[in-house]
């Protein structure tokens, strides 16, 4: 399991903040989110749903892969318009992979007959730094 200490996570939050958030604050005139929320209760809910699906279409779910995305310019709900975001995809082992590589990113593929998960709360303000 690939826990951290809080001390790598300010780490790893810091350096974030140092190599790019200047950069993509000024890319979208405003400062950008880097932190995204999801409740407990959201993502139980996510992954037995994920599950369910999975198993209704013959489809063996290993684990979920997070991807960074931005939102439209002119987005539905304006307090998100340019923001960054993260989503969920649900994956599953790549045909012909060898098993020991099972959880190596290249040995899973993305499955794209099950919706993602987005729509997390940012921090406050959405520019918050590790720890909140």
């Amino acid at each position: 399991m690939g826990k951290i200490t809080k001390e790598e996570a300010k780490e790893l939050n810091q350096n974030f903040v140092k190599t790019r958030a200047k950069a993509i604050d000024s890319a979208i005139g405003k400062k950008d989110a880097i932190s995204c929320w999801f409740s407990i209760e959201e993502l139980k809910e996510y992954i037995d749903f994920v599950e369910q699906e999975g198993k209704a279409k013959g489809i063996a779910v290993n684990g979920l892969r997070i991807y960074f995305g931005a939102y439209a310019k002119n987005e539905k709900n304006p307090s998100k318009s340019n923001l960054s975001t993260l989503f969920f995809i649900p994956t599953q082992s790549k045909k012909n992979s060898v098993p020991e590589n099972e959880f190596l990113a290249s040995s899973n593929m993305d499955i794209t007959e099950i919706d993602g998960l987005n729509d997390g709360q940012y921090g406050n303000p959405p520019s918050a730094a590790y720890p909140q």
